[in-house]
């Protein structure tokens, strides 16, 4: 399938998207049932590539790459979940994690000569974590045996305590998500700097007024004026769910593109074909 005709049908959904934000839109359940199918397909055809991940202290980023593929498909099947449970917005705020886990892979890819220190980085990380928690662990040890336990095994491990590390992103960057999503990728293609914004706009800087629970995400909650309160579920105000449907297609489709890219594996033709109906199906 020609690049430019998948960047013509991603620019197309970007713009449905942003028309989203105006408008309503009748029940959801076909575009779900299309969205349940395509990741059927999509898991179906990554599975038969077969992939046997190479040693991971040479190539870090098969083990990495795989692993956030595998929590995309994870991640969308909650959110799918959560729309059939009549939570579109609880979806909506959970599909912004998909868009971290396509833009971490994105920088992971975008410059091939520094993936695999990228990708070091990245699994370093964990590293921050346990220095985070050793740290809370010897502050609050009841016991001298206790405390002796949690420095033992610091010692082992190679840990020093400390809460910093982990304020900071893995990748060192401020602003990591604007960055990357506004950066150049050899997979873009036809797709401009213009669209690209506009992506992350939909994508995840709307989601994310429903991770931290702003203005907006409350919004579907507002009880009547002088009507006596009662604990109530989304009205639906926000018509999320389409959003998130979107937000499924074009997430998982890039991870799964910029896995197969770090791993010089070719994307097969039934994905991208499988893809483009889905997105077609949606607009």
């Amino acid at each position: 399938m020609p690049r430019l005709r998948r960047r013509e049908i991603l620019r197309a959904a970007v713009e449905t998207l942003c028309r989203l934000t105006l408008m309503a839109y009748p029940s959801i359940k076909n575009e779900m049932r299309n969205v349940k199918a395509y990741l059927r397909g999509a898991e179906a055809e990554v599975n038969r590539l077969g992939i046997l991940p190479r040693l991971p202290y040479r190539h870090p980023f098969d083990i990495l790459s795989l692993a956030i593929v595998s929590k995309v498909f994870t991640l969308s099947k909650a959110c799918l979940t959560l729309l059939a449970s009549g939570f579109p917005d609880e979806a909506f705020g959970l599909s912004r994690s998909i868009v971290e886990c396509a833009t971490n892979l994105r920088f992971l890819t975008a410059e091939p000569a520094v993936q695999y220190r990228r990708s070091r980085d990245f699994a370093k990380f964990a590293r921050a974590d346990k220095a985070f928690w050793a740290h809370y662990a010897l502050e609050h040890a009841n016991a001298k045996e206790r405390e002796l336990q949690i420095r033992q095994y610091m010692e082992r491990e190679g840990i020093v305590a400390d809460t910093k590390p982990l304020r900071r992103h893995w990748s060192g960057e401020d602003g990591f998500v604007w960055k990357v999503a506004t950066s150049d990728h050899p997979l873009d293609g036809a797709m401009t700097e213009k669209h690209r914004k506009a992506e992350y706009a939909v994508n995840y800087s709307n989601a994310s007024a429903f991770v931290h629970c702003s203005s907006p995400a409350i919004d579907s909650y507002c009880p009547n004026e002088e009507v006596p309160f009662r604990i109530s579920s989304s009205s639906g105000l926000r018509k999320t769910g389409r959003w998130t449907l979107f937000v499924i297609v074009i997430s998982v489709h890039s991870s799964i593109g910029y896995a197969l890219f770090g791993m010089n594996i070719d994307s097969p033709t039934r994905l991208d074909t499988l893809y483009l109906k889905t997105v077609e199906k949606l607009l």
